[in-house]
Parts: structure tokens; sequence; C-alpha cells
């Protein structure tokens, strides 16, 4: 025989020894405990409802503020009263969702900048509710922003990718897409 067709024998022979073996392990016993995963957290409830109104307020003064009107359309109140892109804003509606706490913190809020917050985000949801957010601080390993909820004490750290994408509005506010003209 040729020595490639030993080759491909051999490997053929490991590949059906493996698939005994891995036919042959035992599988977990049925009733056995199951951990449970660590749940995630968000910092709205899907209970709240769907935003209808997002506002944040930068310490700097910069402001945007986006809201549906009756139509169920995204209008931009601030910094202009006027259209918004419906995809950015919607987007930004869905994030609202998003943003899950990672941690609980003993943390005093002036300590986490929450006393003199860099933003203020206030939220109107559908079940009638006005949530309103202040966002300190970024945590020392960058991971996330220490945040309060309606001027609790209690200091949440939310996660910073999540909220970044949201803090982006105040400079760019999503303004609608105006056609360029054709000469």
């Amino acid at each position: 025989m040729k020595r490639s067709t030993w080759i491909v024998l051999v490997i053929f022979l490991a590949l059906v020894g493996l698939l005994f073996y891995l036919n042959q392990r035992e599988s977990p016993a049925e009733g056995a405990e199951v951990t449970p995963t660590e749940t995630v957290e968000y910092l709205f409830s899907e209970t709240a409802g769907l935003p209808t109104s997002i506002d944040i307020e930068a310490k700097s003064g910069e402001r945007v503020a986006i809201e549906r009107n009756e139509a169920g359309e995204w209008v931009l109140k601030q910094p202009i009263e006027t259209e918004a892109n419906q995809g950015s804003a919607e987007a930004a509606a869905s994030q609202l969702s998003a943003l899950r706490v990672l941690s609980r913190p003993e943390v005093a809020p002036d300590d986490a900048g929450l006393g003199e917050p860099s933003y203020v985000m206030t939220v109107k949801l559908t079940g009638g509710t006005e949530e309103v957010v202040r966002i300190g601080d970024l945590t020392p390993t960058s991971s996330g922003f220490y945040t309060n909820i309606n001027g609790s004490e209690e200091v949440l750290i939310v996660d910073k990718t999540s909220l970044d994408s949201l803090l982006t509005l105040v400079t760019s506010p999503p303004y609608a897409e105006t056609p360029t003209p054709t000469p």
C-alpha cells in the first residue's frame, strides 16, 4: 500500500474512535440541578412602557429633546423644532430599553459625580411615568457610568457602550435628512 493510503486510514480510524468516545459519554442525569445564570437588569423595566419623549441635557448647556407626535412620528424639539430622522430617533428609543445595569456599588452619589451630573436625561414612557436619570462620572474601569434615577440615593453603574450611543445625540441631534436640490 502507498504511504498516503496508510495516513488516510489512520486518520479515518482516529475519527471513528473519537465518534465512539463522544457517543459513550454520559449525558447529565435528568433532574440534575442546573445552576442559574446571572439575571440581566435593565435601567427601565418593560412594564413602564415605551419611550414617548427623550430629553438629554449636558452640564455644558447643550440639549437635545425628541418626542413622538400624535401621528407616532419622532420630532425634534431641541435644539430647534423640526422633523427628526425617524431611524436615528427610533434607534435611540430602542437603546433606552437596552440600558443594562452592571452593578449597584455602595458609593455616595456625590462621590460618583451625581451631585453635579455630567448629563441629565428625562424620559417619558407610555405607562405614564417620567424618569429622570442623572449621569455622573465614568467608572475607574471605564466600563460604565455612575447613574441614579429620580434623585434616589442608590447609585447604579450603567453600561458605557449603550449609554454613549444615547449621549451622542447631544452633539449630533437626529435631524431629518433634507434632500439636496438638483441643478
